[in-house]
């Protein structure tokens, strides 16, 4: 199946998810499960939420990583947020200020999540090949952060 059509019909499904959970930590853990269940090459799957300062691990699927908590600046995750960008890594072999969560990965998508004009947390996808992620990723994450937001203004 085509990517962009299956990232179509996985936005409206968590569009719907986000109207009808109002739990949002049970909502982050499906919005994580549909993700990880749908892209194959999504390997680990997850949320940082920012907390007092810095990014504080929230619902994920994928192996266990020793960073539970990521200082602005630090790492990838920590860059998104320091640049207030998404950031895309094809080989994080490359990557002078990467914080490897697994051998196996390869390369990393970090979208941030926007709340009354602040980063309030973010989308962090690895994946076990070189080069995975590509604008349709981009564009697809950046319009999941989009769907949080707009929750999270309700």
């Amino acid at each position: 199946m085509e990517k962009r059509k299956v990232f179509d019909d996985l936005l409206v499904r968590i569009d719907q998810m986000a109207r009808e959970i109002d739990d949002m930590d049970e909502f982050y853990g499906e919005v994580v499960k549909i993700l990880a269940d749908n892209v194959p090459y999504y390997n680990w799957t997850g949320f940082y939420f920012m907390k007092d300062g810095e990014l504080v691990i929230g619902p994920y699927i994928g192996r266990p990583t020793e960073h539970v908590r990521i200082k602005v600046g630090q790492g990838v995750c920590g860059r998104a947020v320091a640049e207030k960008n998404t950031i895309i890594v094809d080989d994080v072999t490359k990557e002078d200020n990467y914080l490897a969560c697994s051998l196996e990965t390869k390369s990393e998508i970090v979208v941030p999540i926007w709340a009354n004009g602040d980063i309030i947390g973010e989308i962090d996808i690895d994946s076990d090949d070189l080069a995975a992620f590509d604008e349709e990723d981009k564009r697809f994450l950046e319009k999941v952060a989009e769907i949080i937001s707009r929750k999270l203004k309700k």
